[in-house]
């Protein structure tokens, strides 16, 4: 689970982030840092539901990593639109909407597998995409 490790006000600019955490920008006077554990794609540290995990491996078994690729794969506007029905505070969606753009412009290794392309394409790390346990993982456990 994330944890919010620091609060940044106005002139704290230079908070020495780590590799797993994330800035959420409150407001501009305000910055909380969110840091997310090491543990989230431990693929054997969570239980695993025999039926979901049959079923997800037959799905699995059935794609080609390009369609793959492709149905994991999320657009910037998608992402917009998907924020604007889901979170209904407009402060919340625009904290979203800020670590989403400053993701696209810097990339942010916190949220890996997670990862947005320089063109604001939201897509999985190669390594998530090709191990179905991660996957898995990714979708079951962490939903």
């Amino acid at each position: 689970m994330a944890r919010l490790v620091a609060v940044c006000r106005e002139g704290e600019e230079d908070y020495p982030f780590l590799a797993r955490q994330i800035p959420l920008y409150i407001d501009d006077t305000l910055t909380m840092v969110m840091e997310f554990p090491d543990s989230v794609m431990d693929v054997e540290g969570h239980e695993i539901n025999p039926a979901h995990w049959k079923q997800f491996s037959e799905y699995y078994a059935k794609l080609k990593q390009q369609d793959l690729n492709i149905a994991l794969m999320v657009t910037s506007r998608e992402v917009y639109s998907a924020l604007s029905q889901l979170v209904p505070c407009v402060g919340c969606r625009r904290s979203v909407e800020h670590l989403f753009s400053h993701s696209v412009e810097r990339g942010n290794p916190a949220l890996e597998p997670l990862i947005v392309k320089p063109k604001g394409m939201l897509t999985l790390t190669k390594a998530c995409l090709a191990d179905m346990k991660k996957l898995y993982t990714l979708f079951y456990i962490h939903g």
